[in-house]
């Protein structure tokens, strides 16, 4: 039985040929013909192939996902960018307004400006007439 059971186990592993004679005829055999056979895959083949069709299908899952994540990315950097903008343009714009308060202010007649030794620099009245006009550009400018 033991013989019996291995032989059938030995030929259940065969490979199976597909060969046409010469009137056309096709024919199955698990011999190897003499001329012009084909070899045809084992029952394994359409699990291949369904493996292969598989991991197609997983390649492209993953390519769509690696997009959606990038896309996700790029819109979360556009969104700091455009927030970071935004924070800039409320400190330019609150910085704009304090200058101008400043300069506007009749209870302020010394207006000084530092320089780059840290010395201090009074205004004189048309310097401070012109600091008005720029801080009031700076205003329409940053306070949209």
């Amino acid at each position: 039985m033991f013989l019996g059971a291995l032989a059938f186990a030995a030929h259940a592993q065969a490979e199976l040929y597909k060969w046409t004679d010469a009137q056309g005829k096709v024919h199955y055999t698990d011999q190897p013909p003499t001329l012009n056979s084909q070899t045809i895959k084992p029952s394994t083949a359409g699990q291949a192939e369904t493996t292969s069709k598989a991991t197609q299908s997983l390649d492209a899952k993953d390519q769509a996902y690696q997009k959606r994540r990038k896309e996700a990315e790029d819109a979360r950097a556009k969104t700091d960018k455009e927030a970071e903008q935004a924070r800039i343009a409320r400190e330019n714009c609150d910085k704009s307004r304090k200058n101008l308060s400043t300069l506007q202010n009749p209870n302020t007649p010394r207006v000084y400006t530092t320089d780059a030794a840290g010395q201090r620099t009074y205004m004189d009245d048309s310097a401070r007439a012109n600091a008005l006009a720029n801080s009031q550009k700076s205003v329409a400018e940053f306070c949209k």
